[in-house]
C-alpha cells in the first residue's frame, strides 16, 4: 500500500523517522484539497487547490502505528480521517497512483488559521525538499556529477526506465551528448538517486535547463521491478543524430560499471553505435 505524507512525516520534520526506512516512491501532489497551518503542523481539507507530499510504500504494521500517531480510530469525531485518493507525479498528469492513503483534517478551519497557498508545507517551512532523480549517460559517472555540483546524494540504487532508448544529438563539449527517444522496446539503465530539490537546481545550470534540456518525470524501476517516479533531463530535439565520441562512451561505461558491472552493455541496454 502507498501513503502520501504532507506535514510532520515529511523529510526533516519530527515524525519523519517513522517512514524514513520505507521505500520513497516520489514527490507527488493531490488535487481538490487545501492546506492550512494548524500551529505546529498542517491540516488538509477538501477545496480547490493542490497539496504536495512524499509518497512511500508502507505495510499494515506501519499504517496501524500511524493511525495511532494521527489519533485515527474510524470515528466521525476523529481529528484526522484516513482516506484514499489519486496522487499525480508530473504536471501533465501522465504518471499517477490510485488508492493512495493520506490523512485528511476532520475539523473546521477557524479564521486565525493561515492558508498555505502553494500546498507545500516543506517549502512554506523552509525545509529541504527531497525528490527522485534518474541519472543516465554521463551523469552516471560520479566524477561528472561532482563537477556539476552534485555533492550530496541521500541514496542511490541501480535502476532503469522502459520505453526509451539513447540517441546522441545534443551538442556538448564531448561532441554530442545523450538524449532519450521513445521506443516501445527500449530500456535505458542508470541510477535512481534520492536528492534534495536544490541539488537539481544546481544541476540545471550544467544541463542548460529550458535551453537544451527540460526536467521531466519518468517512471523507473529497480532490479526488483519496484516502480518509482523520478526527474530526468530530456530534450525535445530529436533530429541530427550522431555517433558519440570515444571519450564520451568511456565516461558512460565508467559510470555504469560501478553499479551495474557488465550487465548494461551485455544486455544491449545501450544499443546505439559505439555503446553496445
Amino acid at each position: 500500500m502507498y501513503l502520501l505524507v504532507y506535514g510532520s512525516l515529511r523529510y526533516g520534520f519530527e515524525l519523519n523517522h517513522l517512514v524514513a526506512k520505507s521505500r520513497f516512491v516520489g514527490l507527488g501532489y493531490i488535487e481538490g484539497y487545501e492546506m492550512y497551518d494548524l500551529g505546529n503542523y498542517p491540516g488538509v481539507i477538501k477545496g480547490d487547490g493542490i497539496v504536495w507530499g512524499e509518497v512511500y510504500e508502507i505495510d499494515e504494521n506501519l499504517i496501524k502505528l500511524l493511525d495511532e500517531v494521527e489519533d485515527y480510530k474510524g470515528s466521525p469525531d476523529d481529528l484526522y480521517v484516513r482516506e484514499k485518493t489519486r496522487v499525480y507525479f508530473d504536471q501533465k498528469r501522465k504518471y499517477y497512483l490510485d488508492n493512495v492513503y493520506f490523512y485528511r483534517y476532520n475539523k473546521e478551519i477557524v479564521k486565525n488559521m493561515e492558508k498555505i497557498e502553494d500546498g507545500d508545507y516543506s517549502a512554506w517551512s523552509g525545509m529541504p525538499i527531497i525528490v527522485n532523480y534518474f541519472a543516465y549517460a554521463e551523469n552516471t559517472n560520479e566524477r561528472i556529477l561532482h563537477q556539476r555540483g552534485v555533492d550530496m546524494i541521500l541514496s542511490e540504487t541501480p535502476a532503469y526506465t522502459k520505453g526509451y532508448r539513447l540517441i546522441f544529438n545534443i551538442p556538448c563539449k564531448y561532441g554530442y551528448c545523450a538524449n532519450l527517444i521513445e521506443d516501445e522496446s527500449g530500456i535505458i539503465c542508470g541510477y535512481l538517486q534520492k536528492v534534495f530539490l536544490h541539488t537539481l537546481n544546481s544541476l540545471d545550470k550544467a544541463e542548460q535547463h529550458l535551453i537544451k534540456y527540460i526536467r521531466e518525470v519518468v517512471k523507473v524501476y529497480d532490479r526488483n521491478g519496484k516502480e518509482y517516479f523520478a526527474y530526468a533531463y530530456v530534450s525535445s530535439y530529436k533530429e541530427n543524430r550522431k555517433k558519440p565520441s570515444e571519450e564520451y562512451v568511456k565516461i558512460i561505461r565508467e559510470g555504469l560499471m560501478r553499479g551495474w558491472g557488465n550487465e548494461c552493455v551485455s544486455t544491449g541496454l545501450y544499443d546505439e553505435p559505439g555503446i553496445s
